[in-house]
């Protein structure tokens, strides 16, 4: 309960992003964008090859050469995902168009996990750094928050964190 009470309080303390101008435009233009286009790529590999490129190099255990080979595979399979084609021009329960708007959101997320995973040089937690072993408190005790924006990718910033009941500690099995 003492949690929900927190959580209440901060959310009151925050502004509301400001929304870009027009998303409903944004949202139908990339639609249109997707049914119109005749694009060689298949989103089946696109996606095939991300799910690679995430267990390989993103997975449980990380090391920054693998994240940098990880975000640069990413961002080419983003410029490779404006070249798909949507096979089902259908405009009711189109399954295809479904999957295109999800591969999009999934590429973009996958690049801001690697880059967060990558500036984040510790362990703790499911992070596990082959590179950096050890918890660093000193540094990285702060929640890793991004902001995405489709010309610049993620950037990324941090906000402190509030200790109350339960001081931070490593965790030992």
């Amino acid at each position: 309960r003492r949690v929900g009470i927190e959580m209440g309080q901060f959310i009151r303390t925050v502004k509301m992003p400001k929304q870009p101008p027009d998303t409903e435009k944004t949202d139908r233009d990339r639609i249109k964008a997707l049914m119109e286009g005749h694009g060689k790529e298949r989103l089946s590999h696109i996606r095939a090859e991300m799910e690679k490129v995430m267990m390989d190099d993103v997975s449980v255990f990380r090391h920054k050469e693998g994240l940098e080979e990880a975000l640069e595979k990413i961002r080419t399979l983003q410029e490779r995902y404006r070249r798909i084609s949507v096979h089902d021009k259908g405009a009711c329960f189109n399954r295809d168009l479904l999957d295109a708007v999800e591969l999009r959101n999934m590429l973009d997320l996958a690049e801001v996990i690697a880059f967060g995973a990558l500036h984040r040089e510790e362990s703790r937690g499911a992070h596990s750094r082959e590179d950096f072993p050890k918890r660093d408190d000193k540094t990285f005790l702060s929640h890793s928050m991004f902001r995405y924006a489709a010309e610049e990718g993620p950037r990324y910033f941090t906000k402190p964190v509030k200790i109350t009941r339960f001081e931070p500690k490593e965790r030992t099995y």
